[in-house]
């Protein structure tokens, strides 16, 4: 599928389920919350692939453990990786292979769902300590 095809099927549906959204830079933005986490995710749409971003809204506190914790939960992860980018705001990366448009829809859906699902349970690993 061209990219535009594919931003098409992306945004259909995030129309059809009432998410707000956004187009900047080239990506499809918007917000996803589960059980008190809220973060952004951001689409990129290039031929044959949708890539899906979501970034945890805070930075890391040490990044060294926070690479290992990296390490460890891609080493859980089937689809996609958790990386940690220089701005220290740790990033879950996970994609749909769409050659045509046959199930895109289906093909987009589980891409993103599977990529919050990595989010939420992988949250905490990231979550800045307690401070006094």
């Amino acid at each position: 599928m061209e990219p535009d095809a594919i931003r098409d099927v992306l945004t259909g549906l995030l129309d059809d389920s009432g998410a707000a959204w956004t187009s900047a830079a080239g990506h499809i933005c918007f917000c996803l919350a589960k059980d008190g986490a809220a973060w952004q995710v951001a689409c990129r749409c290039i031929p044959g692939r949708l890539l899906v971003y979501s970034r945890w809204p805070f930075a890391v506190e040490d990044e060294e453990d926070a690479r290992r914790q990296c390490c460890e939960i891609n080493a859980q992860l089937v689809q996609g990786a958790v990386y940690l980018p220089p701005d220290g705001q740790p990033v879950c990366r996970t994609d749909a292979a769409l050659p045509d448009a046959y199930d895109a829809a289906l093909h987009i859906r589980e891409a993103i769902e599977y990529n919050a699902a990595a989010v939420c349970r992988f949250w905490q690993k990231f979550l800045p300590g307690p401070t006094l």
